[in-house]
């Protein structure tokens, strides 16, 4: 649903008993051409990379409750809005799925 010349970030912060570690995913809309950045590395979204990012968003909206030592945060903000939740489960780990794009 972006607009040209919109986008929106996905914040990932793992947090643990022994790691620390935080990660941010940038996707633009440059005239219909959606790209994602993460670090150093830039890519253009083929349609199933696109279906991937909806998918992980939905299963993102749905995480259960937790009891894991691990926690992940996600936080997904545009100019509009920003959507946060916490995934401690140690089962999900939907950020996998994101960074296997690149």
């Amino acid at each position: 649903m972006l607009q040209h010349g919109e986008h929106y970030t996905i914040q990932i912060t793992s947090i643990g008993c022994f790691h620390g570690k935080r990660q941010t995913i940038t996707v633009l809309n440059n005239e219909g051409i959606l790209t994602a950045s993460l670090n150093n590395k830039r890519k253009i979204l083929s349609q199933s990379d696109i279906n991937d990012l909806i998918h992980f968003e939905l299963q993102l909206r749905e995480i259960p409750l937790g009891g894991c030592t691990t926690i992940d945060t996600y936080s997904i903000s545009n100019d509009y809005e920003t959507f946060t939740t916490r995934d401690g489960t140690c089962s999900w780990q939907g950020y996998k799925s994101l960074v296997a794009i690149f």
